[in-house]
């Protein structure tokens, strides 16, 4: 008998854990509702190399850039996590310095990298890849030279910017891509796009 409640009380901690565990990331930007120009953030967890993150970029990116990103109503923020294998962090590196060097061509950049993800989980994401995408940018040659220079050096701002997302990721216990939080709410389901509206809306 007294086994049985050691067991019956074991199995009730290990349930609360759990429940702690996955509420972890529940509220980690319930104070991130709007940006300083007062724009309501979007802040999308993910990583190039992830099918699901895939998804979300051609279903729902094109909806919410046209009604909401291109009309200036959000502050739409990608935090690379760079986690599913090495080659991930220099797309991210990458990103980082088309948003540092010509920010206005940062969604183009993120979206040919989704467009050129294979369907296998080996490393694809090369320098020679990057460059590809980069110089299909509509910006100058010299632009898309300091580009591809900051993404390459060591220390440089966009390896740091790269570092402090994967930081960020890992202080907010964000466990799964894509995790998408709108004025600080998680996305329970991202891929349905009247999830984003409805939480936008309640928030306009």
């Amino acid at each position: 008998m007294k086994k049985r409640w050691l067991s019956l009380l074991l199995i009730t901690v290990l349930l609360l854990v759990s429940a702690c565990s996955n509420d972890d990331d529940e509220h980690v930007h319930k104070d991130d509702k709007y940006g300083e120009n007062g724009k309501i953030k979007i802040i999308e967890y993910g990583d190039f190399k992830c099918p699901y993150c895939k998804k979300v970029e051609q279903n729902i990116m094109p909806k919410l850039k046209k009604e909401y990103i291109d009309t200036n109503k959000v502050d739409y923020q990608f935090v690379n996590m760079a986690f599913l294998g090495k080659d991930s962090i220099k797309g991210a590196r990458a990103g980082h310095a088309v948003k540092q060097i010509a920010p206005e061509h940062y969604l183009d950049y993120q979206k040919r990298m989704f467009n050129q993800q294979p369907d296998s989980e080996k490393e694809w994401i090369t320098e020679k890849l990057v460059d590809q995408q980069i110089d299909q940018l509509n910006i100058s040659t010299l632009k898309k030279e300091e580009i591809k220079k900051d993404y390459k050096t060591k220390n440089s701002k966009s390896w740091k910017a790269a570092e402090k997302d994967q930081k960020q990721y890992k202080d907010n216990h964000i466990k799964t891509a894509p995790t998408v939080y709108i004025a600080g709410e998680k996305v329970e389901d991202p891929y349905k796009y009247k999830n984003y509206k409805e939480i936008l809306e309640a928030n306009e």
